[in-house]
């Protein structure tokens, strides 16, 4: 059984502060399923490939229409909008914000963990993961539940979004139903 599309909403760290910026994007099972498909072309670092001159330890993709919100800003021009994948399980989210050319990247967080909760968590739930961890059921006094509440005061002043994807492997497609969006190359860190 297929499920329904949610958000992630992710913290960004920025050397300049502000605990308000964040990304957001749209999961769903086939956003999942290239997660898997990408962390499985990283191999874990072992004692053979340390040695080598070159090691793949990351992938970089694409994430053309993921949301970054920067403060009091709507909707941020970032440059180079990505998820990046590592050996160990983990993924975060990199770009550049485009005014500043400040480097904006969030905390990681486990592939594994999200898919499980993309599994197992009531459908249509915004997931909101402050400082590397899922914050939805943190009480509301708390850093992370203040950090929720100011962004849903954000939430009011947010546009109409269309679904986010990431760009893949060439000649893939993201979607398998009619009307799938082009991919473009993925490139490695």
């Amino acid at each position: 059984m297929s499920r329904p599309p949610r958000h992630v909403v992710m913290q960004v760290v920025k050397r300049s502060g502000g605990a308000t910026h964040h990304v957001d994007f749209t999961i769903d099972d086939n956003f999942a399923e290239r997660l898997r498909q990408l962390r499985s072309l990283v191999p874990p670092l072992n004692a053979l490939n340390k040695q080598r001159d070159l090691v793949i330890d990351k992938v970089r993709v694409r994430l053309p229409t993921a949301v970054w919100r920067l403060g009091g800003e709507v909707d941020a021009e970032v440059d180079g909008s990505c998820i990046v994948i590592a050996a160990e399980g983990f993924f975060n989210c990199g770009g550049k914000d485009r005014k500043t050319k400040e480097k904006l990247v969030t905390y990681t967080f486990p592939i594994a963990r999200l898919i499980e909760l993309h599994t197992e968590r009531p459908a249509g739930e915004t997931f909101y993961i402050r400082d590397g961890v899922f914050t939805n059921d943190e009480p509301a006094n708390s850093a992370a539940g203040r950090w929720v509440a100011a962004l849903h005061e954000m939430e009011e002043t947010r546009p109409p979004e269309s679904p986010s994807d990431f760009d893949t492997l060439q000649g893939v497609p993201l979607r398998t139903e009619q009307g799938a969006l082009p991919t473009h190359g993925a490139t490695l860190n």
